[in-house]
């Protein structure tokens, strides 16, 4: 049963290893444009950005910058840390989305994205 169970987590660990794509050793985790941002109804941050099929959430590091001490005001910038070297067609980008309990904010904390913008690509 033990070397059941062993066989079993090295064939999950070999599966899972597989669906990960690694950054290169030359790649730098970078602050790249966005196409667009806004708050929604629920005051969720909706940001719109580049993809090539496999961008997530888990893409980026959200960088969350300010305090009370700022009139609760808090600069967020979106740090790609693992490329995307899908192959869609997205020239539209993906929207993606985080609370503010996600970000650490606090509710009615003023928040925006210091990404550079850019427009989506032609499609």
């Amino acid at each position: 049963m033990i070397r059941f169970s062993m066989a079993l987590a090295g064939l999950l660990a070999l599966a899972l290893g597989a669906c990960h794509t690694p950054a290169g050793p030359d790649y730098q985790h970078v602050s790249e444009p966005v196409y667009d941002w806004r708050l929604n109804r629920d005051g969720e941050l909706v940001v719109r950005v580049p993809s090539n099929g496999c961008t997530t959430r888990d893409s980026f590091y959200t960088d969350v910058r300010g305090s009370g001490a700022q009139g609760w005001n808090f600069d967020v910038t979106l740090v790609r840390i693992h490329p995307d070297y899908c192959r869609a067609l997205l020239p539209r980008g993906v929207e993606l989305v985080w609370t503010r309990d996600d970000l650490g904010l606090p509710p009615g904390a003023g928040l925006r994205v210091t990404n550079p913008r850019s427009a989506p690509r032609e499609g």
